[in-house]
């Protein structure tokens, strides 16, 4: 019995001791939950500011607890210009100077702890905007899609430019330098750089920028083979910029747009067009086009790629006079090149490779006179050879001897006394008709003033009477005219 009463006052006693630390642990927490203190402030530690007048806070937690505050700036006791209400101790409309500022505020606890309190930090103020400064800029048109850019500011400057669509961001480095790369298209349109500082302030500098990294598109409207001796020479040229061009037609100029003055021989051509933008890109355009107007030979100048019929026609010839082997093909290739060179080479004529009047007339035949037999014989490739008689020069004006060719065909030519000729001295002009001694028709050969012609004195045919020409009856000489062509060979002998 006196054990069990010993043991139930022992737990009563230690019951009653854990009361009052559970009370004084109760009293604690909630003595701790209703203490002031300070928190948040504004402006942020190691924050910058754009205004001279920054709202300058404190929190305070149980301000009701708070006892007295001292506020002060850069040690300047400025408590009576500040207010404390709804948990803050707030100062406004206090002007600052640029720079950095600090603020400290102290204070002491009301209640049963009490004791000090005590916040300090500081923060920059910068209501001027940061200096800007831009590298050169390239003059007039640009040629890259990036632009390069380039400066100097404030160090710690975040540098931002936008041009057309697209934006670039960077940092300036301790020394304020920037550099940065924007992405461009063709165009003109502003370039806006601009500079923020950790304040917000900011400086903006804008030009006009050119950009133009495009060479000119340069389309030509020409078919591989073209069906008219004088085509169309269609050109377009597409830029960002003005482009200025410039046309050649076989590397002579031409005007785009417009037909060629002169009909094109029948073959390859080439049409290049050079096309300069402002920028100073270029580009270069050639199409080589085939001219296949005709198909009669005769009618235009055959040179290398020309096709068709006439070709065919002209590789005959050269085949019958052994300079071409093989097949006819209708192509004019290397190998009809080089036998039109072997030929014109053989005939005295320029070697170009082309055929025009003139070696067209020397392949098609050749006119041989015999001044002993007072005959002229016309030998045509395809046809039988056609032979009449003829006058040919006195001994004191002889018909020269040699090899010569066609070079004009006039019908009903006016007779002109050759002005050097002591037999015409006194004589005047005498035009076509009864009486005129070139009669109607004159062929002029490679000789100065000789020609084949007609005579009003047909008594004068089959002997040695002439002044140098060659006469014909006219009659023969209209036949011999229509059968002849321009470059076609004349050889003259004894």
């Amino acid at each position: 019995m006196g054990r069990w009463l010993h043991s139930a006052g022992a737990k009563a006693a230690a019951g009653a001791a854990a009361a009052v630390a559970v009370g004084a642990a109760g009293f604690a927490a909630y003595a701790l939950s209703t203490r002031a203190d300070l928190g948040a402030v504004t402006p942020l530690a190691g924050a910058s500011v754009r205004s001279a007048t920054p709202a300058i806070s404190v929190g305070v937690s149980n301000a009701g607890n708070l006892g007295r505050y001292t506020l002060r700036i850069d040690g300047r006791d400025v408590t009576t210009r500040s207010s404390l209400s709804s948990g803050l101790i707030r100062l406004a409309g206090m002007h600052l100077h640029d720079g950095r500022h600090t603020v400290s505020v102290r204070a002491t606890r009301g209640g049963p702890f009490g004791g000090s309190l005590e916040r300090s930090w500081a923060f920059t103020v910068d209501t001027h905007a940061p200096p800007l400064r831009l590298g050169a800029l390239p003059l007039g048109w640009v040629r890259e899609h990036t632009l390069d850019l380039t400066g100097h500011t404030q160090p710690g400057v975040r540098v931002t430019a936008a041009a057309d669509v697209g934006t670039a961001h960077t940092t300036s480095t301790s020394d304020g330098r920037f550099a940065l790369s924007l992405g461009v298209s063709d165009g003109t349109y502003p370039l806006s750089v601009t500079a923020v500082d950790a304040a917000g302030n900011r400086r903006t500098s804008t030009v006009e920028v050119k950009v133009d990294a495009t060479a000119p598109d340069v389309s030509i409207g020409l078919p591989k083979v073209v069906h008219s001796s004088r085509p169309l020479l269609s050109v377009t040229v597409n830029d960002a910029a003005p482009a200025r061009k410039t046309v050649q037609l076989d590397g002579l100029r031409a005007r785009p747009g417009t037909r060629p003055a002169a009909p094109l021989s029948q073959g390859r051509h080439t049409l290049s067009v050079t096309a300069h933008d402002r920028a100073g890109n270029r580009t270069v355009r050639r199409v080589r086009f085939v001219v296949d107007s005709t198909e009669h030979l005769g009618e235009a100048t055959l040179r290398e790629g020309a096709i068709g019929k006439d070709v065919t026609d002209l590789q005959k010839l050269l085949k019958r006079q052994g300079y071409l082997r093989g097949k006819p093909s209708g192509v004019y290739s290397g190998g009809t090149v080089a036998a039109v060179k072997a030929f014109q080479k053989a005939s005295a004529l320029p070697v170009d490779g082309a055929v025009g009047v003139y070696t067209l007339g020397a392949l098609s035949g050749r006119v041989e006179i015999d001044q002993s037999s007072h005959l002229l014989t016309l030998e045509r490739f395809g046809h039988p050879d056609v032979t009449f008689p003829v006058a040919v020069g006195q001994a004191a004006y002889p018909t020269p001897d040699g090899h010569f060719t066609i070079i004009s065909k006039v019908e009903n030519p006016t007779w002109v006394p050759p002005p050097d000729a002591p037999w015409a001295q006194g004589a005047v002009p005498i035009p076509p008709g009864p009486g005129n001694p070139l009669g109607t028709r004159w062929m002029g050969i490679s000789s100065p003033g000789v020609g084949i012609h007609g005579t009003d004195d047909p008594a004068s045919i089959g002997y040695s009477v002439s002044h140098g020409c060659i006469r014909m009856q006219i009659a023969d000489a209209e036949r011999l005219f229509d059968m002849v062509s321009l470059g076609m060979s004349v050889y003259i002998h004894a």
